[in-house]
């Protein structure tokens, strides 16, 4: 009888914890679910992001495109990329 006793607490402290285990991690996820917006927000609205969207652009570049291949010049009229057609 004492055997059957002890398995038995055994399996409901094993039970309190898988049950604690689960909780702790569903209220993460749902916390991180509800708290990831509003720092995006924040963090979005960074000056050093904003000022790499404003430089990037194509006016110095040059595309040439003939039968052989597809050709991308820089400023200085240097081929930086070269991409073949056939393959």
């Amino acid at each position: 009888m004492k055997n059957q006793i002890k398995q038995e607490d055994i399996k409901d402290k094993n039970r309190r914890k898988f049950i604690t285990v689960m909780l702790i991690g569903g209220g993460a996820f749902l916390v991180e679910k509800v708290l990831n917006p509003l720092f995006s927000r924040f963090l979005n609205d960074s000056p050093a992001k904003t000022s790499l969207l404003n430089k990037t652009g194509f006016e110095g570049f040059q595309v040439v495109e003939n039968k052989k291949c597809l050709s991308v010049y820089d400023s200085s009229g240097e081929e930086i990329l070269q991409i073949d057609k056939e393959a």
